[in-house]
């Protein structure tokens, strides 16, 4: 046995990867157990290729609209070149991690691993089978698809959502999107991209049906998909599927047939098997199977922690690498930060790009507030209108009474990047009046939020408002 560590994680997915390095940038000693690739989800079939691809699908969709504007010509995808670039880019990614472990002292172990105790865990590998001692634990094993008994997953003709990228590499010619949630919109949004008929189905009244993002979002989001070709059905469910060496045949639950190359389910994830025997030390879990955390992310059991999906909460890896830095900050110091997703933005890369973060409208009344909302539309950006650009906005969210900033959502354009801007107001003391506080170059984006919160402001102080508050988030120290 090894000389103990003070910080062992098991998984090196994204929210794995972050504990890690935060508790041996705190000065923990620390190893990192990983079975399969390292990077998980995020880096080897979710966030990072997703991005590479609809960073190309929205060029296309950019090049096209500019077409007799500027440019001139045809302009066409190249899926092959599209995904061989994928490929090359997670590789060199998977090349450059245990080099960026190594250099913070991290011990990168491959093997499969079993809890033994609460400071204890055996790991069986190639080169044989050891058990490494730690102060502390922090789970990271992640989440599977959620299977869909109408729509069983055979892997080849239908297919869960943490296999798209395979899956847009065998162009289809019809696909089948179960699910409106964000993998579906973008899914939908990429497949039809490079030249597929995409029908997305949801059995809700809305795409998006996450309170964090708004109702105007969700609606100006299915009206750019449905202009660009994509079938929508809302309020619909499947019933059955019949698959053959042609395709799918799938009877929708009022009746309605539809034939299809492939189908793709994006209907959210479920916990994985406990493989590693947190169970049996007591380790308690939620109805579904999610382990269940504190705000701090210890687990029932002391000294035990967990993050990312397998903890349920938000399925995103923006919050699965919050958990990561809450974790390790708590493990290595034995300090009690607290878990706050509404400072965490969620990012959505569609046809109409989207981030958001914070409270939206409704969110902030079931939360006691009122609240106003400062509405940005892009049609007044310079920078929209000389681009060409697809329709867009900024929404605002803060308190009537008090002027305290709540939260906020971009669509559009830059919504990626912008989104920090919002969540930076949060968090500042100064809340709305940040914005208003900082010159911006011209012509942005950035601008246009400025200018409009500037003007909000000029009326919000005419109504004499007698109590200001800072953003929900704002550091007290």
């Amino acid at each position: 046995m090894s000389r103990p560590y003070d910080v062992a994680v098991v998984g090196c997915g994204a929210g794995g990867y972050q504990a890690a390095v935060t508790a041996a940038q705190c000065g923990a000693r620390v190893v990192l157990i990983e079975r399969e690739g390292a990077g998980g989800a995020c880096l080897n079939r979710a966030c990072v290729p997703k991005k590479a691809v609809a960073h190309v699908a929205s060029t296309l969709a950019l090049a096209r609209g500019l077409l007799g504007r500027g440019l001139a010509g045809t302009v066409s995808g190249d899926l092959a070149a599209m995904m061989v670039h994928e490929q090359a880019l997670v590789a060199d990614l998977q090349r450059g991690l245990p080099q960026r472990l190594k250099a913070l002292a991290i011990d990168l172990v491959a093997g499969h691993a079993r809890l033994v105790s609460a400071h204890a865990i055996a790991v069986t590998g190639d080169r044989g089978a050891t058990t490494l001692e730690a102060r502390r634990v922090i789970l990271a094993t992640g989440a599977r698809s959620r299977p869909l008994a109408s729509c069983p997953i055979d892997h080849d003709r239908v297919v869960a959502a943490d296999r798209l990228i395979p899956l847009l590499a065998s162009e289809p010619r019809r696909l089948l999107c179960l699910g409106g949630g964000a993998t579906g919109v973008e899914a939908a949004f990429l497949f039809h991209a490079f030249g597929a008929e995409v029908t997305l189905a949801t059995r809700g009244d809305r795409l998006l049906a996450r309170p964090m993002i708004s109702e105007r979002a969700a609606r100006l989001l299915e009206r750019k998909l449905s202009e660009s070709g994509v079938t929508i059905l809302k309020k619909t469910s499947v019933a059955a599927t019949r698959v053959d060496e042609a395709g799918v045949t799938v009877t929708f639950q009022d009746g309605h047939e539809g034939r299809f190359d492939r189908v793709l389910v994006a209907v959210g994830s479920v916990p994985r098997p406990d493989e590693i025997g947190y169970r049996a030390l007591g380790v308690q879990c939620d109805a579904e199977g999610f382990v269940a955390t504190r705000e701090t992310l210890e687990t029932s059991v002391p000294g035990i922690y967990a993050v990312g999906d397998m903890k349920g909460g938000p399925m995103t890896a923006a919050a699965a690498l919050h958990d990561g830095r809450i974790a390790g900050e708590n493990a290595a110091l034995d300090t009690h930060r607290r878990r706050n997703y509404h400072q965490v933005p969620m990012v959505i890369d569609s046809i109409l790009p989207l981030a958001a973060v914070g409270l939206s409208e409704d969110l902030a009344e079931r939360a006691g507030f009122v609240p106003e909302v400062v509405y940005i539309p892009f049609g007044v950006s310079v920078k929209a209108r000389a681009q060409g650009a697809a329709p867009g906005f900024i929404e605002i969210v803060h308190d009537e009474e008090t002027g305290q900033m709540l939260g906020g959502c971009v669509a559009g354009g830059g919504a990626d990047e912008l989104v920090h801007l919002v969540l930076a107001a949060c968090r500042s003391r100064r809340g709305l009046w940040s914005l208003a506080d900082l010159d911006y170059g011209h012509p942005t984006y950035g601008e246009e939020l400025g200018a409009a919160v500037s003007a909000h402001l000029a009326g919000f102080m005419r109504s004499q408002p007698t109590v200001f508050r800072p953003g929900i988030y704002a550091s007290t120290e």
